[in-house]
């Protein structure tokens, strides 16, 4: 046996051999009584502490007694490893392995907390996965962008950015949308007629007192949108300001919370009109304020601002050019002269569409024919079942003519509308001293991929004419994105370029996204973690207090209420709450212990886990009908978990809750385990008697799990957190004693009284007098 050693002064055996007083005490063995042994002479609370074994040697056979326990204080405090490493069999994570902390804002799932932490922990300790499913702690910016309706912007050809921002330019003749604050009572309102930038309107901002540039404030409510993490953002505006100001800001910001993030600051020069232009990267901080409106940050300067052209949204990115070269830039590198006429050469240009660099081609005198002049573009890959679009940009020293023609396609001389004004299809066109584009998809004129054909060209005949010189440039191949039919289901609100698109998704749709959301999350942590896992919680807390099924119809908790469709989606949900049957209903009960049970290595437990089902019968009961409607729709629910969060109690109505509450659930049949055991007392200083009430409760539990589940139902006991130190408390249990062990590891009256109900009996009664020895020498 391995014993705690406790350090305890040695004044009381001291005082069993001497004393100070004059008159010493003879020590005698009364008449007609055999001499006192050490063995008989009683250990106190603290010595048949330390007598005690590890936690897992009173274990009855069968049960498996564990500890739920933040990952991170495992990995990374030897002497907390330690405690749980000789004193528990099985380890649940407190948050690593919930849905929130593995799934990030794109969907994909983040193992290195887990993988740490399954490096760390002994060979033989079980884990006990918590959670799969619950209805906080879920990554709702994720699962929120699989439902939300797609947000289709119209914006000016000419942005570098898709602006969300609905009043951008002021010329409604109002500022609706904004609004601003600050303490010394800064203001906005319209500005106009002739204030704006080369326009009529402007917004004007006043600020009466100069202070820090957060000290006064004009913000934009954004439309909801879903934000997209690792994009680049753009926010544009001009600005005139009489006085300037050195500190001019922009933030992104939650106005709930206040929380902000994006700062970007430029000094604005005094009586001129300055171009703001920054770019903000869309980091997952960002994504998780998460951003309600964008903010002006003017108060370092006192005085008016005009704001005009107001602009923010993602930057622009440009379909992909699948042409090498396609500027020129590299000079003809990939491409062929196939017939170089009086010339072919790249050469700098100051007006070239594209870089500083075109390419030059010069029809001989004698050229007549289209080949006659003939330069090939280097290999281009196909995409069979895709419309293509070739563009270019093409002009001649005087009127000119040309063609293209291609290999590798099903007709290599196609006629097109190769202007989009042509009244027919031709098999050339005109060319002007102008640059002019050249824009044609490909499949539109009776041609296409040759079938089983990787790469074609396309060649740029110039010949039909003599002595004419032709500049060339900006060639580019792009994959032509279908046009989308406008739907049914759509909310247009009006922009200064056309307008934002909310296209709303269907019930069914919504369910069929949350669903392969669900079964992604189940599959790739029950995979990743493998046999290393005892048991899932499949679900945790399905049932709410009212013992109706969690937000099934709106049964949500307290703080959050139904889902709002109105520009955008309002979840109406607190930070990481997600409700999953509110979406899918009963079924996705169903579902996840479904694909648990599909992905789970054979053997594997699968719980449903719930709180205060020893105080609310009704709750258990609605519980049990729960698994039931799992398994009338064909899976197999293994175990059912109660919490078992608890106040320190002995009385007998507590204790026959306790023991009506394991009766009940093992007459289900199912697999049966205390799954977050702790015993609350009010106090962070608890007294004796305190302790010695939380040390009953604790046997308590232990012995009527015992006594009332059959072997074969027993999986066991999980006490949850480790000790009593205020670091495992900041969240839960604040300013509390719940735990076996004290602040600083040491066992309380409650590592007694746990042991104890574990055993059936009072261990320290094996122990005599002569095992004071063990808590006062050291090996």
């Amino acid at each position: 046996m391995q014993l705690h050693k406790i350090i305890i002064t040695l004044l009381a055996a001291v005082l069993l051999l001497n004393s100070c007083d004059d008159q010493v005490m003879e020590w005698k063995t009364p008449e007609g009584h055999n001499p006192v042994t050490a063995s008989e002479i009683p250990l106190n609370l603290a010595e048949k502490i330390a007598n005690y074994d590890f936690i897992k040697a009173y274990v009855p056979s069968g049960m498996i007694v564990g500890i739920g326990a933040g990952a991170d204080l495992y990995i990374n405090d030897p002497k907390y490893k330690e405690v749980i490493d000789k004193n528990f069999q099985l380890f649940t994570p407190g948050n690593a392995m919930k849905h929130s902390s593995v799934v990030r804002n794109n969907g994909t799932l983040d193992f290195t907390t887990i993988d740490a932490l399954f490096n760390t922990l002994p060979a033989d300790m079980k884990i006990l996965g918590h959670n799969l499913l619950w209805h906080t702690q879920q990554r709702q910016a994720y699962l929120k962008s699989l439902i939300a309706p797609e947000v289709v912007i119209v914006t000016d050809p000419g942005d570098k950015l898709e602006n969300i921002i609905l009043n951008s330019d002021f010329e409604a003749g109002n500022t609706s949308g904004w609004g601003a604050w600050s303490s010394a009572g800064a203001s906005q309102k319209i500005a106009g007629p002739g204030k704006g930038y080369n326009s009529s309107y402007a917004m004007l901002l006043n600020n009466p007192k100069e202070g820090a540039n957060y000290s006064a404030q004009a913000y934009y409510t954004l439309p909801a949108t879903t934000w997209e993490e690792g994009e680049t953002y753009i926010v544009s505006f001009y600005v005139y300001s009489e006085e300037g100001n050195p500190g001019f800001q922009i933030q992104l910001q939650n106005r709930t919370s206040y929380s902000g993030g994006g700062y970007t600051a430029q000094s604005v020069p005094a009586k001129q009109w300055y171009y703001f232009e920054a770019e903000i990267a869309m980091t997952a901080a960002l994504v998780n304020l998460p951003i309600s409106h964008i903010t002006i940050d003017f108060g370092a300067g006192a005085g008016d601002y005009y704001i005009d052209d107001f602009k923010f949204g993602k930057k622009k990115t440009g379909p992909v050019n699948h042409v090498p070269n396609g500027s020129f830039e590299k000079g003809l590198e990939g491409w062929n002269a196939n017939n170089p006429g009086a010339g072919i050469e790249a050469v700098s240009l100051p007006d070239a569409p594209a870089g500083s660099q075109a390419v030059k081609m010069i029809a001989g005198s004698g050229a007549s024919k289209a080949w006659d002049l003939q330069m090939a573009s280097p290999e281009i890959p196909a995409f069979p079942g895709e419309k293509v679009r070739l563009s270019f940009f093409v002009k001649a020293d005087q009127t000119g003519k040309g063609r293209i023609s291609f290999s590798g396609l099903t007709n290599g001389y196609p006629w097109m509308n190769w202007t989009g004004s042509q009244s027919g299809w031709t098999e050339a066109f005109e060319v002007g001293t102008a640059w002019q584009q050249i824009s044609v998809v490909l499949q539109d004129f009776n041609t296409d991929f040759a079938e089983g054909v990787a790469v074609w060209k396309c060649n740029f005949d110039f010949g039909y004419l003599p002595d004419v010189t032709y500049y060339i440039d900006d060639v580019t191949v792009t994959i032509e994105e279908p046009e989308a039919p406008a739907p049914a289901a759509a909310s247009t609100m009006g922009t200064r370029a056309g307008g934002i698109t909310y296209v709303y998704k269907t019930e069914i749709e919504k369910k069929a996204a949350l669903l392969g959301a669900m079964e992604a999350w189940i599959k790739g942590i029950v995979q990743h973690s493998g046999d290393r896992i005892y048991g899932w919680d499949v679900i945790n807390e399905p049932i709410a207090d009212n013992n109706q099924w969690r937000g099934i119809g709106g049964n949500f908790m307290n703080e959050d209420s139904h889902p709002v469709e109105n520009e955008g989606l309002e979840l109406n949900w607190a930070d990481d709450h997600f409700y999953w049957g509110y979406y899918i209903g009963k079924e996705y009960a169903v579902k996840a212990f479904e694909y648990a049970r599909k992905y789970a290595p054979q053997g594997t437990v699968l719980f449903v886990n719930d709180y205060n089902l020893e105080s609310n019968p009704s709750k258990l009961d609605a519980l049990i009908d729960f698994v039931a409607y799992i398994e009338q729709n064909g899976q197999t629910v293994d175990g059912i978990g109660t919490q078992m969060h608890v106040s320190a109690d002995t009385t007998a109505a507590f204790n026959t809750k306790v023991d009506n509450m394991f009766k009940k659930m093992a007459a289900t049949g199912k697999i049966v385990r205390v799954t977050e055991l702790d015993v609350r007392l009010g106090t962070a200083s608890p007294s004796a008697g305190q302790l010695e009430m939380q040390a009953k409760t604790y046997r308590q539990i232990a012995e009527s799990y015992i006594k009332h589940v059959p072997q074969a139902q027993r999986s066991g006991i999980t006490i949850w957190t480790l000790t009593d130190h205020p670091r495992e408390h900041e969240y839960w249990l604040p300013d509390e004693s719940p735990n076996l062990f004290d602040k600083d590891f040491n066992r309380k009256h409650a590592y007694k009284g746990f042991c104890d109900g574990l055993a059936g009996r009072d261990i320290s009664e094996d122990f005599t007098g002569d095992d004071y020895v063990n808590v006062y020498t050291e090996e």
